[in-house]
């Protein structure tokens, strides 16, 4: 909550409201503030933000306290409020100078993929790919997961995903795809030695897994049908949980906000290996990971 702007007359007050609870300048504890809070209500120059107000929650009470405790704080020690005020600033401008940055470096990422998709769109204009039928999508899923139990093994995992390549290498995107990104991370280090990216990425554990396309081409139904088929098998044949990077069966599409008639690079990703997850030194990530980082506040009484 910010301050609301207090007059020179009001601002006396509340020095005068501390000095006769306290005697002298001083940190006030709960009770007392409370007392100096309801006495500065009463004077007519009060800020409406601070008037006693019907049905004020709690929680707009104590933010009232809180300011109230920093203009205490401002009387007390004014040179170090003033410091940290700058520091607060400069803080600010920074940041605000970073967000201008990233927004730019965003904006820039997103001409270039708009343009890739175009180029890839009119690239692949021709490229006309019948969907599958029945048994050519059985075959194909039959056969990947008997290549996925081959390669995982008995104590191996495997993540089965799909997703679209335009302006770039197909196995440049499956990288980038098999652990997944931002809220949909899917694995993060046991021992947290990996501070500076928390959730793992392909080039992380490359030495341990490798990957696979089954299936690349341009028409989004078969990509998205022969992921579905393979992660169903899996399921079915009660793949154990913490052996396998996803959750359900055919969730979501490749195609995004594309209509699927139109062409378009798309491909059936699939990454084993060979030993657990443990061994390699990483978990699955759980929505605890992906939650927000509380940033710790000091305290200080009301």
């Amino acid at each position: 909550m910010c301050m609301p702007p207090l007059s020179e007359k009001f601002r006396a007050a509340i020095e005068k409201g501390v000095r006769d609870i306290a005697g002298e300048l001083r940190k006030l504890n709960a009770d007392e503030k409370r007392q100096l809070l309801a006495d500065l209500r009463k004077r007519g120059d009060c800020p409406d933000g601070w008037k006693n107000k019907k049905n004020m929650t709690p929680k707009k009470q104590t933010n009232i306290l809180k300011c109230l405790h920093e203009a205490i704080y401002r009387l007390l020690d004014p040179e170090k409020a003033k410091a940290a005020s700058a520091r607060s600033n400069a803080k600010n401008k920074e940041n605000g100078q970073r967000k201008e940055i990233n927004d730019r470096n965003n904006a820039k990422r997103a001409k270039a993929t708009r343009e890739a998709n175009a180029q890839a769109i009119l690239e692949n204009k021709d490229h006309k790919e019948p969907t599958w039928d029945e048994a050519t999508l059985e075959k194909k899923a039959t056969d990947t997961v008997e290549m996925i139990v081959d390669k995982c093994g008995p104590d191996g995992f495997v993540h089965v995903c799909g997703g679209a390549w335009p302006g770039k290498d197909l196995n440049e995107a499956a990288e980038v795809e098999c652990f997944g990104r931002g809220g949909n991370s899917h694995a993060v280090f046991i021992d947290g030695t990996n501070s500076r990216h928390k959730f793992v990425r392909y080039r992380d554990v490359s030495e341990y897994v490798e990957l696979f396309a089954p299936y690349s081409g341009t028409n989004c139904l078969n990509a998205d049908e022969l992921e579905k088929r393979v992660q169903k098998k899996l399921i079915d044949m009660e793949w154990p949980r913490h052996r396998r990077m996803f959750v359900h069966a055919g969730k979501g599409s490749c195609r995004g906000t594309r209509d699927a008639k139109i062409p378009f690079p798309y491909y059936t990703g699939v990454l084993v290996c060979d030993q657990s997850m443990e061994d390699i030194g990483i978990r699955l990530a759980t929505k605890k990971d992906h939650a927000p980082r509380k940033i710790k506040r000091s305290s200080s009484s009301l």
